[in-house]
Parts: structure tokens; C-alpha cells; sequence
């Protein structure tokens, strides 16, 4: 038999031992389980929940926790120090021969190995996408996931067009002549052609004036300075069309 290991190293074998007692009630099984998983400190190996605490977790009496304690102490599986009045609860430890009990089991774990062919092994297929002298072996094609394969209808669906963000305009009365400069300004600045050429007079409620997609021209860093120069862009390639079009009248002699 191997030492015995800490009980934080050995804890998952402890607990398989303990749900295989056969000798064990369940009370004293859930009791057991509650304190490892909930209570024990894993540096010291103790815990000390009171019974009052065990009893309202696992939904049992008083009594009954103390029965179950009684038991897992007499079977060998807590060493139990009972506490002497309110503020020195009972505590709890497992014991050390059931630690010593969990330590070998991992120590069997630990030891096994896998087996060599000339030890009685056998080795694993290596894992290929074809079959060569080398073995391996390829998935043979299965005909039930093919008929229920589906193409997307995304797959063969024509490319999406790309719509442009419409620009909404704003009404600028031609009283405001300070405004309209401004815009005067901005469009020569960029290279665009003036407010007549475009056609942006407009008259609202019998007041004329222009149609512009904002009161002010907007600043150079601003994301909207992008959209409205390609919106005065396709405006002025839009009126050039519409006079290239436009038949050509030719005066009587």
C-alpha cells in the first residue's frame, strides 16, 4: 500500500468509495456528501458546519443528522470531534484510513498504462483521408446524409445590390442669405456645380428658397460631409443626362 496522499488530491476517489458503500444508509451518505462538497477547508481538512446547518441543506431533522454522523463516524469515515456548546460546533475530518483507502486507488489509476502490441496491446489506427499501404481508413461515404442534404438558397441567390442611404433635405428660405452662401461657399470648395446648375430652388408654402440636405454646410470631419458630396455628385451627373437626352432644336433660317 501506497501513503497516504492529501485529501484534496484524493478526493474524487474518496467519494466514489463512499457513494459504493453498500453499508452505508443514505442518510449518512448524503450527510457525507454535504460536508466534503460544501464545508471541508481543503488546506486544513476539517469542517464544522453545525447540525442545525446540515439539517436545513439536506432537508432532514436535527435528529437524524445526528444519527447519520454516529454512523459515518463508527463505519471509519470521519473522525468527529463533537463541540462543547454554541460557538465550538462538532468537527468534522476525514478519516485517515479512508484517505488511505483513496490514496491507493489513485495510485492503481495512476499506474495504468497502455500495453505495447509484443505486451498483449494493440495499436490504434492511425486516422487518414485515404487508404494507402501505410493502413489507415477512409469514411465510407454515407448515401442517407446526402439525399437529405439541401443546398442554400443563399448559395445561387443573385449578388445583393447596394441601395444608397437616401439624403433627407430641408427647406432654406432664400431670405436666408447667410445660410445660402454659406452653402454657395461649400459646393465651390469641393468642385461642385452652383446652386442653379443643380436645381435646388424650390418653393414651400409660397416662400421660395432651396432644397438642401442640411441648414449648414457640414464640417470637413464630420462622416455626413461624405454622403452629401455623393448626393450633389449624382445630382449633377443626373441633370447632365437628362440634357444629354434632351433633343437638340434647331432654329429656322
Amino acid at each position: 500500500m501506497s501513503g497516504a496522499r492529501p485529501f484534496r488530491d484524493v478526493k474524487l476517489q474518496w467519494l466514489q468509495q463512499l457513494s459504493c458503500d453498500n453499508d452505508l444508509s443514505d442518510n449518512a451518505r448524503s450527510v457525507a456528501l454535504y460536508i466534503v462538497t460544501t464545508h471541508l477547508n481543503g488546506h486544513t481538512e476539517k469542517a464544522w458546519p453545525s447540525y442545525q446547518t446540515i439539517a436545513d441543506a439536506t432537508g432532514k431533522s436535527v435528529k437524524t443528522i445526528q444519527r447519520a454522523v454516529r454512523e459515518l463516524e463508527v463505519k471509519g469515515w470521519f473522525e468527529v470531534q463533537r463541540g462543547n456548546g454554541v460557538g465550538h460546533n462538532t468537527e468534522y475530518r476525514p478519516s485517515a484510513a479512508s484517505i488511505l483507502r483513496a490514496s491507493d486507488a489513485r495510485e492503481k489509476t495512476d499506474k495504468v498504462v497502455t500495453l505495447s502490441p509484443d505486451k498483449g496491446g494493440q495499436n490504434r489506427p492511425a486516422r487518414r483521408s485515404d487508404v494507402s499501404g501505410e493502413g489507415g481508413q477512409i469514411c465510407p461515404p454515407n448515401p442517407e446524409k446526402e439525399k437529405i442534404y439541401k443546398p442554400n438558397p443563399r448559395e445561387d441567390a443573385p449578388p445583393r445590390v447596394e441601395t444608397r442611404r437616401a439624403v433627407p433635405l430641408v427647406f432654406i428660405a432664400e431670405t436666408k442669405a447667410d445660410q445660402v452662401e454659406q452653402w454657395r461657399t461649400w459646393l465651390r470648395r469641393h468642385g461642385l456645380p452652383s446652386i442653379e446648375v443643380l436645381g435646388l430652388r424650390t418653393v414651400k408654402s409660397g416662400k421660395p428658397g432651396y432644397a438642401f440636405p442640411g441648414y449648414w454646410p457640414p464640417d470637413e470631419a464630420t462622416p455626413s460631409a461624405l454622403d452629401w458630396i455623393a448626393y450633389f455628385s449624382r445630382r449633377r451627373d443626373h441633370i447632365a443626362d437628362e440634357t444629354a437626352r434632351q433633343p437638340t432644336v434647331r432654329r429656322a433660317s
